[in-house]
């Protein structure tokens, strides 16, 4: 029978069946577990960006991802900028329908110099399969790394110190890595191009040389990713500036590659240098002092800066002063006889000045006093001005008066005085019951005029003055309307005795005599008189009986400004004599 063969392959074939499925049970697992890293280069003029991308081909597994790159500098999430080296590798997700591939993206940093990066990802995965992916390699090629072309900037600034337009060239290499010479353009290739100045005329005229660009001339290399500056002056009645420059980069072909480009700078309007308008302006008084006024006049486009220099070293300080603004400074009297100004060091015109004396500067001095009974003019004429002609025309009383004409019409009692320079004249006027006026005029220019006031202690003060065995004794009384009243007694030996009488005060003082006395009497400042002692005669008597009491000789004078008479009273009685003089007084100032 056949039937048992039958069972035999029956069981052979679902062996084998069983253990095909279980291979592939278990193989499908494992090559799901891997990782898939790529990468991409791009160059800036320093250095290497890498992004790479780590994709997960699992379903929804996470695994942490262990990274190892030559050169080893930080791999960093593009996302946050944390390190990916041990971060979380995200599975598979389905968003919108669609299964999405769970990634890592980070960037790469290397020097410009590196020719390739390597990176090896070494997977671990939740369930606990780790995997190694194959190296990526990503080569790096510096001659695709920028572009070999050359860039030009200018812009142009204008010079005010000097009125010319300085103009700044910068010449840029756009390859990152690779140097290039440059050529300044000056007479190859058609005139709309060469390197050239734009006149006032609006033509345009081909520099002669490069030499005019500072900074940059043929044959300089610049370097990969790196520019030069350069500078040129241009007249500040130019146009524009036009510079054209060649770049050459040396090729591994036969041929040499090369890059060029033109660029004109416009000007905005005209250079013009900067120039103050220095002026000064002088004012002096008699004192001798000076005072100088600087300006920076209107249409001024730059501040000026000026020096005041006087006689004898003396110097202001530097003093700016801004278009259209002023300063002032003055000069000592003692530097004033030579004044200059400059002007950032140079004397600009019309800036000197000499103080000089001027007769005006000494104008006649009236002066006056005023007494009891009497007004003193003094003229005083200083050494150095002129003669003057001085009329003084007393009114009684109290009349005003505006002008010379009015002034004569008052009085026919003028006096005239010419006083040469440097002399004085002095005229007495007596004042009546009714006061005076005295109007002045100097050469035919009224000067105001004198009103007499009684001076004070014009009142007289009253009391006695007795000559004793002694001395001298003053009893003084100042009336009740009297005014007030400074006296000084002045002994001829001591001290002497100041006091003040106010109205209705009296005051007594003594002096001892010695042999001979004189006292000096000041009233308000002034010598009114002057007292000798005369000792009475009958002070060298004896005494007489103690049986008969004796009585006091007594004598008195009426005294009016401080003339002191004195009269000898006759003794009464049988041996009584008199032993003192008494004098009255009436002092008045005059």
């Amino acid at each position: 029978m056949k039937r048992p063969i039958l069972r035999r392959l029956l069981a052979v074939t679902g062996s084998v069946t069983l253990g095909l499925m279980g291979a592939v049970a278990l193989a499908s697992p494992a090559q799901a577990h891997h990782t898939d890293p790529s990468g991409f280069a791009q160059c800036t003029p320093t250095e290497w960006v890498i992004t790479w991308t780590i994709k997960n081909w699992d379903t929804d597994l996470t695994a942490t991802v262990d990274l190892v790159a030559k050169p080893d500098t930080p791999i960093k999430s593009i996302v946050d900028g944390s390190n990916l080296d041990g971060a979380t590798l995200p599975g598979k997700s389905k968003k919108n329908g669609k299964w999405v591939v769970g990634e890592l993206v980070g960037e790469q940093r290397v020097p410009l110099s590196t020719d390739k990066v390597e990176l090896v990802v070494k997977g671990t995965w939740s369930n606990g399969v780790k995997h190694t992916a194959q190296p990526e390699i990503v080569k790096l090629d510096r001659s695709k790394c920028g572009e070999r072309k050359v860039d030009i900037l200018g812009k142009a600034k204008c010079d005010y110190d000097t009125g010319n337009w300085n103009v700044t060239w910068t010449v840029a290499n756009k390859h990152y890595t690779d140097q290039a010479t440059a050529n300044i353009i000056t007479q190859d290739g058609p005139d709309s191009q060469k390197s050239a100045i734009k006149k006032a005329n609006n033509q345009w005229v081909t520099l002669a040389n490069e030499n005019v660009i500072v900074g940059l001339k043929d044959g300089d290399k610049i370097n990969g990713g790196q520019a030069k500056t350069a500078t040129q002056v241009v007249e500040g009645s130019a146009k524009a500036a036009r510079l054209k420059v060649q770049l050459e980069w040396k090729s591994n072909f036969l041929k040499n590659e090369s890059d060029s480009q033109v660029r004109v700078v416009e000007f905005d309007g005209s250079c013009v240098k900067n120039t103050p308008k220095p002026t000064a302006a002088f004012a002096s008084d008699c004192s001798g002092e000076v005072t100088v006024t600087l300006k920076n006049i209107a249409g001024a486009t730059k501040k000026a800066v000026f020096v005041v220099k006087g006689a004898g070293d003396w110097a202001s300080e530097p003093i700016e002063v801004e278009a259209d603004g002023t300063a002032t400074v003055t000069v000592p009297a003692s530097a004033s006889s030579s004044i200059t100004v400059l002007e950032s060091g140079t004397p600009i015109e019309k800036g000197t000045y000499s103080w000089t004396d001027k007769t005006e500067c000494h104008p006649v001095d009236i002066t006056s006093e005023q007494t009891c009974d009497k007004v003193i003019v003094t003229i005083n004429n200083p050494a150095g001005g002129a003669a003057a002609t001085v009329v003084l025309t007393p009114v009684k009383g109290s009349a005003p008066a505006e002008t010379e004409q009015a002034v004569k019409a008052l009085s026919s009692d003028a006096i005239t005085k010419t006083v040469a320079p440097g002399t004085k004249e002095t005229v007495e006027f007596e004042v009546g019951e009714t006061g005076l006026v005295v109007h002045t005029t100097v050469n035919g220019e009224q000067r105001g005029s004198i009103t007499w006031k009684k001076p004070a202690g014009c009142e007289p003060i009253g009391g006695e003055v007795a000559d004793t065995c002694d001395g001298l004794v003053f009893d003084l009384k100042n009336p009740q309307d009297g005014s007030k009243t400074d006296l000084v007694l002045t002994p001829s030996k001591g001290e002497a005795v100041s006091f003040t009488l106010n109205p209705g005060e009296t005051k007594k003082v003594e002096f001892k005599a010695d042999k001979e006395l004189t006292v000096k009497v000041t009233l308000n400042g002034k010598v009114v008189d002057e007292i000798v002692w005369e000792k009475p005669k009958d002070c060298d008597k004896p005494s007489p009986s103690p049986s008969a009491p004796p009585t006091l000789p007594k004598t008195g004078t009426n005294v009016t400004i401080f003339v002191i008479s004195g009269l000898l009273l006759v003794a009464v009685g049988f041996a009584v004599f008199m032993l003192a003089r008494r004098r009255r007084l009436n002092m008045t100032e005059v």
